[in-house]
């Protein structure tokens, strides 16, 4: 039926025009189910549990985030630090010694991506101008697993505009190399 339907628009429509509007719509489509996402983290822990419920401040895992470009992040050693023995019977709470017992420790992936031409510091945002974490990283604190893709879409507009709310250089070269 369908078949029949798309040959009775043939005659008034140019061979090209047909394949073009073909093709728009194939792409239109993949482009609907096409989602961006991160790395999925190998173990699925909750900021909320140990930022809100235990208090735990963002140096204690990222331990650069207020010195350095990079906020780094945290290694096996440094989960083990409180996790060196299981404190629940919790299948994620497990791959920390199952992950460190087969000599793994840098097994978290990072979610935020810089172009190669960016230059983004920590250490300048954090310590010198004092923004919270939540500028830039939304309710990461709140959520239960870790997202797959960042929860604040960091995009030069979204730069452009902090800097200009807070009085601070647009200069292309001061984030741009």
């Amino acid at each position: 039926m369908r078949l029949n339907f798309v040959r009775s628009f043939i005659p008034f429509i140019p061979l090209y025009a047909f394949v073009a509007i073909v093709m728009l719509m194939v792409m239109l489509v993949a482009g609907c189910e096409r989602q961006e996402t991160g790395p999925r983290q190998p173990i699925a822990f909750s900021h909320e549990k140990h930022v809100q419920e235990l208090e735990i401040g963002c140096k204690e895992c990222h331990q650069y985030y207020e010195t350095s470009q990079h906020s780094g992040l945290p290694t096996l050693t440094t989960c083990k630090g409180c996790h060196e023995e299981p404190l629940t019977d919790k299948p994620e709470e497990r791959k920390i010694q199952t992950l460190a017992g087969e000599g793994q420790d840098d097994v978290f992936r990072k979610l935020f991506r810089l172009p190669d031409h960016s230059y983004y510091s920590h250490r300048r945002h954090v310590a010198a101008a004092g923004l919270a974490c939540e500028t830039c990283h939304g309710g990461i604190a709140h959520t239960t697993e870790p997202p797959e893709a960042p929860l604040v879409r960091i995009t030069m507009g979204f730069c452009l505009d902090c800097h200009r709310r807070s009085g601070v250089s647009s200069d292309c070269t001061t984030c741009h190399r």
